[in-house]
């Protein structure tokens, strides 16, 4: 079947090295998929939509992988359109913010907002020196705006993209980059040289009230970093040396991450004074046999910090300054003791593709008591059980793709979207409807109605959904035709407009629930916190703010 003929869809047909498949077409360890047979990046097509989410390939898939959705920020030169993406555990989309004219995006996942579930995304400007200047998001379940959170009292008031955490307290922990001139004399660089400063700041949401700042440059030395000077940057203010980044706790400390110097730093919340280092040059810590990191994103306390020992779980990128400092990238979960002052290696996940990853990354403990570990520049996400061992593992672009995604969640989700489903006819002979909604979670079922007036529809037949798309077979003639979305209890979700069968177009009248079906209107609130906004909390509404030497 041909794909839609959207203006999007053939302006992506011009990108010659892309293939198009037909909707919720799914790979199984699909060597063709991983070696570029496909296309760079196979991308799937719809006759309802516009939208074109990867193709997924999955090279291992167990029953016991967790089957909650995944999100991921979807993006890379290679995208065709790139978008924050949900999908299901069967690889099929669920929610693509491409609707919403959301593009290149960091950091989708689901958090925890005066007891509520909201999506959060980043939206702004990305700069080769890996990072951005922008403002974040927050959704709530009908993919609403209800709010707009930026870094305050700044010169330019416009948050980078590495971290948004929304605490307990309803406060947001964000952060930015300033361009500064400083010392870089102890890098080989001028005495009066250009670098970033990495700030972050706490605010209360709903009254945009700063509660607390803090800046790398006024507590850590520059020659504690590894990233090196080349290609003269720091020289100039348009070609700054780029060295650090940041992150926060749940004790009332904070737990900044610093790429550069590869530590991790426990921040005073009172007096902004290092309280201890973890790794790098200048460690407070012994470090156990391989529990050593190189270029980290993605550092979380697995649970509240209530005692010694506690667990932190990291992205070990392993590459990121130069020379690889590691055969491999890795999951990792570290066990911290600051009465020993000892780590200790307790996980490590190791890719299938046995490399490292230049940039970003993520892990997460799961509710199952799995991990899912998102490879960042490497188009993977990859779940492992309790023995570490590989249970699941994604590839959503060939192995020569630039695609990437900044970290990867698995998280459960309520979408009730505030949209109408989108419906569509593909020919006048033997006629096939098509429906779709995007972000819609609660749907099970459609209602396919037709009829000779517009005004009268009936209900022609029932079919379960299947995947994004859902196609429904039309048998009779109809001059009239349009879809109701239903749930499990046979409640209906919404309706489509009413399409002419002649002209293949809407009329642009709504459609009607069918008779004998209870409606039930979207609503901005759902009713169960979800469980990946709870496990995110619960290590400690951390601040990451993981620096990218380069984003590829």
């Amino acid at each position: 079947m041909a794909p839609p003929t959207s203006r999007s869809f053939l302006a992506a047909l011009l990108l010659s090295s892309t293939a198009f498949v037909r909707a919720d077409t799914v790979y199984s360890a699909d060597a063709g998929y991983d070696s570029g047979a496909y296309g760079v990046t196979p991308t799937q097509s719809f006759y309802t939509s516009d939208l074109l989410p990867p193709a997924l390939n999955f090279k291992t898939n167990s029953s016991s992988a967790s089957s909650n959705y995944t999100f991921l920020s979807y993006r890379g030169t290679d995208a065709v359109q790139p978008a924050p993406i949900i999908v299901d555990n069967n690889g099929d989309l669920v929610w693509s913010g491409a609707d919403q004219g959301i593009s290149n995006t960091m950091d989708l996942l689901v958090q925890e907002y005066q007891g509520e579930p909201v999506l959060t995304t980043f939206v702004g400007d990305f700069y080769a020196a890996g990072y951005g200047m922008g403002h974040w998001l927050m959704m709530n379940s009908s993919y609403d705006i209800i709010k707009n959170v930026t870094v305050l009292n700044q010169t330019e008031s416009t948050s980078d993209f590495h971290e948004f955490v929304i605490t307990e307290n309803n406060t947001a922990l964000v952060e930015s980059w300033v361009l500064v001139q400083a010392d870089l004399t102890a890098l080989n660089g001028s005495t009066d040289g250009w670098t970033f400063d990495c700030r972050f700041q706490e605010i209360d949401i709903a009254t945009d009230t700063l509660l607390f700042s803090w800046s790398a440059m006024d507590h850590v030395s520059i020659d504690e970093t590894y990233f090196e000077i080349s290609d003269n940057a720091g020289n100039s203010s348009s070609n700054p040396m780029d060295w650090y980044a940041l992150e926060k706790d749940a004790n009332g400390n904070y737990l900044i991450s610093m790429r550069g110097p590869s530590t991790l730093y426990s921040i005073s919340s009172t007096t902004g004074e290092i309280l201890w280092r973890l790794s790098g040059k200048n460690s407070n810590f012994t470090m156990g046999t391989d529990a050593t990191f190189w270029y980290q994103h993605d550092a979380r306390f697995m649970t509240p910090i209530t005692s010694s020992p506690f667990n932190i779980s990291l992205f070990d990128n392993a590459a990121g300054g130069g020379a690889p400092a590691e055969a491999t990238a890795r999951g990792l979960v570290l066990s911290v003791d600051t009465d020993d002052m000892t780590v200790t290696l307790m996980k490590e996940f190791i890719p299938s593709f046995n490399s490292t990853a230049a940039s970003q990354g993520s892990v997460q403990p799961l509710d199952n008591g799995n991990f899912l570990v998102g490879w960042g520049a490497e188009a993977y996400y990859s779940e492992y059980d309790i023995d570490e061992t590989l249970i699941q593992d994604v590839h959503f672009a060939s192995d020569n793709s630039t695609v990437m995604s900044y970290r990867a969640f698995k998280m459960s989700w309520t979408g009730t979207p505030s949209t109408t489903p989108a419906f569509a006819i593909n020919s006048t002979g033997t006629t096939t409807a098509y429906v779709s909604w995007n972000g819609a979670t609660e749907v099970v079922s459609w209602a396919l109605m037709g009829g000779s007036s517009a005004t009268n529809l009936s209900t022609i037949s029932t079919t379960a959904k299947s995947g994004f798309e859902t196609s429904l077979d039309v048998s009779g003639s109809y001059t009239y035709l349009a879809a109701a979305a239903l749930s499990s209890s046979g409640e209906c979700l919404g309706a489509t407009e009413i399409y002419e069968v002649s002209t293949l177009k809407t009329t642009g009248t709504a459609g009607s629930c069918p008779s004998g079906t209870t409606s039930t209107a979207s609503t901005s609130a759902t009713s169960e916190t979800t469980s990946g906004a709870t496990s995110l909390q619960a290590s400690a509404a951390v601040l990451a703010f993981s620096l990218l030497a380069l984003l590829a």
